[in-house]
């Protein structure tokens, strides 16, 4: 890898009342376009995972969450052709604002979802992390294939 550094990412677990999983699908970026994927974006460097899942929150959906209410529930170890990064899912416990598409060049549709009526065009690694999280399993690897 030369010493190449590749960012992590902080992911938003979002449940509404009816249980469902809040999802966004993806448009003009430079990776998985047309697919659903969890809230959330990279780790700047200077930044804590937290910090960069509030400010996500912030950009992508035009929410505020405090720190107090964002809570750890999965750590994926991720390989994705070369880059090898880790993605920290925390869970949203209350925000404050409304949830909007704060992003429509980069995301064409955001939609809550029932957790056994995923759709077929959703990133695998954001499949497996909300299936882990509902097993209460707080680690998983992605993308590494048979060791």
């Amino acid at each position: 890898m030369n010493g190449i550094i590749f960012p992590n990412f902080a992911l938003l677990f979002l449940i509404n009342p009816q249980q469902e999983i809040l999802l966004l699908r993806r448009i003009n970026t430079p990776f998985s376009n047309h697919s659903y994927s969890l809230p959330g974006g990279e780790i700047k460097l200077g930044e804590s995972a937290t910090q960069a899942a509030i400010r996500e929150a912030g950009i992508s959906l035009d929410i505020h969450i405090k720190p107090e209410n964002l809570h750890f529930v999965h750590l994926m170890s991720r390989k994705c052709n070369d880059p090898e990064f880790f993605a920290c899912v925390f869970r949203v416990d209350s925000y404050d604002g409304t949830l909007c598409n704060n992003q429509p060049a980069r995301h064409d549709d955001l939609r809550w979802f029932a957790f056994d009526k995923l759709p077929e065009n959703i990133v695998a690694a954001h499949r497996q992390a909300i299936e882990m999280i509902e097993k209460h399993i707080s680690y998983s690897e992605h993308g590494w294939g048979p060791k």
